[in-house]
């Protein structure tokens, strides 16, 4: 009767035993998906704020988040869930850098069907022409400028037209919207690229007054991402929602 009891009790002490390393070796991914998204939601508010070096900073804690799992033998569930955007973290971190070739031919050269990776797309290549417009206007160069204009027209526009298409729509999407309006016009188009260069954010749209020396955003004005509040989008974007 007795070694039948200590039988059972070794049972028992297994079993709990089983239970606790398991409990304990979960913990330990579960705190890192913790950690993870509170870096990277720190990451999207840097972003936001235009502020460079923070961005970088919390996007190389998000590269560490990676590797932790890694070291766990969790890369698979780690890329196909977690970490299945850094490359649009790398890409939002280059536009923000104004690294525009980078942004285009390295981290976002596959967009894909992902409206988020168009729309950036379009975002770096309409800003590195807005320079070579910028270049060409102060040469006098006319045709150099029509250029531009039809490169923006051709090109830059598909982009956000995949976004759009790709993307939910104008009322989640504002931005997608606004700016495909924006280079399927001409003249606006024109207005835009003829501004200086302004505080940098991810709309296309005209500077405000609030800010015409072309500086970035500092603390107290932050970057605005949404400026639903601003403007309504064209219906040229509206009517393209896919």
């Amino acid at each position: 009767m007795k070694d039948r009891v200590n039988g059972r009790s070794k049972v028992w002490l297994a079993v709990g035993l089983f239970f606790t390393l398991a409990f304990l070796a979960v913990s330990f991914p579960v705190g890192w998906v913790g950690e993870f998204y509170d870096h990277l939601d720190q990451f999207s508010r840097n972003v936001k704020n235009y502020d460079r070096d923070e961005s970088k900073a919390k996007l190389e804690e998000i590269k560490s988040d990676y590797l932790k799992f890694i070291s766990w033998k969790l890369q698979y569930p780690a890329d196909r869930w977690l970490f299945k955007d850094m490359n649009l973290y790398e890409g939002a971190l280059s536009v923000l850098n104004e690294d525009f070739e980078k942004a285009e031919k390295n981290d976002l050269k596959n967009p894909g069907n992902d409206y988020r990776a168009s729309y950036m797309v379009g975002v770096a290549r309409f800003k590195s022409l807005h320079a070579a417009f910028q270049q060409a206007m102060a040469k006098k160069d006319k045709k150099q400028m029509d250029a531009v204009v039809a490169l923006v027209l051709d090109e830059v526009r598909a982009d956000f037209e995949k976004c759009v298409e790709s993307g939910p729509g104008p009322g989640a999407n504002f931005n997608c919207s606004f700016d495909y309006d924006l280079t399927s016009d001409p003249n606006a188009l024109k207005k835009a690229l003829a501004n200086p260069k302004y505080r940098p954010k991810y709309i296309l749209g005209f500077p405000g007054d609030k800010n015409k020396s072309g500086e970035g955003p500092d603390k107290k004005n932050p970057l605005k991402i949404d400026p639903r509040n601003e403007k309504n989008a064209g219906s040229g974007g509206a009517k393209k929602v896919g």
